[in-house]
């Protein structure tokens, strides 16, 4: 009876605990090491109550500190550093002075248009490129000669947020932004947090998109307004050599 059972946990160790990579063959020889292989057929039943005993204790430490390999992969990306806030900062010589007159980034308090914008053109000559940015960029090669996409400059620039980095899939379903199938956990990543977003409250799903897998070297730039936007849901991804400058925020005045 008890080869019975130490047979049908060893079995029950091979095919649950041991799949996991963080569970190399020295822990799982020390494991199997402490059930007996061929125990005799004749245990006094209080030894046979000690081995099942130390069975149960063994798999209940091994339980214990490998519990989070038992977890499930979270299903949602949560952004926690980015802020809804726009601050005020002060604008320096090597920077740049941007009046922009789109309320495609507006959540309803004319968010980045009722004020000039503080750029910094050489912010990502030293850093990367994170979700939630704000960036200043250059529109991808085929669209930026229409000359309904110049800015007040004569430029084909135009500022928007980046939500997907390169190598993730991306797309939109009922007014929420997916990663790689999971949610993304920012108020920018739930549409209908945005007030402003008014078309979305009576027909989310107009706005749905196909699995966008996001090529290396390259981001994908997303309205705050999604109805108002001209974004990478139009143009794809943009060359991270596009991006001219993070938007630091509204000027302040000494």
């Amino acid at each position: 009876m008890i080869e019975q059972e130490l047979k049908q946990l060893r079995k029950k160790m091979e095919t649950t605990v041991f799949q996991y990579a963080a569970f190399s063959e020295e822990r799982k020889q020390s494991v199997l090491k402490n059930i007996k292989k061929n125990p005799s057929k004749k245990k006094p039943v209080f030894l046979s109550m000690g081995i099942a005993m130390s069975i149960s204790v063994s798999l209940l430490v091994v339980i214990l500190i490998f519990k989070p390999l038992f977890v499930p992969t979270s299903s949602v990306i949560t952004d926690s550093i980015t802020s809804p806030d726009i601050d005020r900062v002060l604008y320096e010589e090597d920077m740049i002075l941007y009046e922009w007159i789109s309320d495609a980034m507006d959540r309803g308090d004319h968010h980045f248009y009722k004020d000039l914008l503080v750029i910094d053109p050489t912010f990502y000559e030293l850093n990367g490129v994170n979700r939630g940015d704000v960036v200043y960029f250059t529109y991808p090669e085929e669209v930026k000669n229409n000359p309904t996409l110049v800015d007040r400059n004569n430029e084909p620039k135009s500022i928007s947020r980046v939500v997907g980095l390169p190598g993730e899939t991306i797309y939109l379903k009922d007014a929420q932004i997916y990663i790689d199938d999971k949610k993304l956990d920012a108020f920018y990543g739930r549409g209908l947090d945005n007030v402003y977003n008014r078309p979305l409250f009576e027909d989310a799903k107009e706005y749905d998109t196909e699995k966008y897998t996001i090529p290396e070297g390259h981001v994908f730039l997303l309205g705050d307004a999604w109805w108002r936007s001209f974004d990478s849901r139009n143009f794809g991804a943009v060359p991270i050599e596009n991006i001219n400058g993070k938007v630091l925020g509204y000027r302040k005045w000494k």
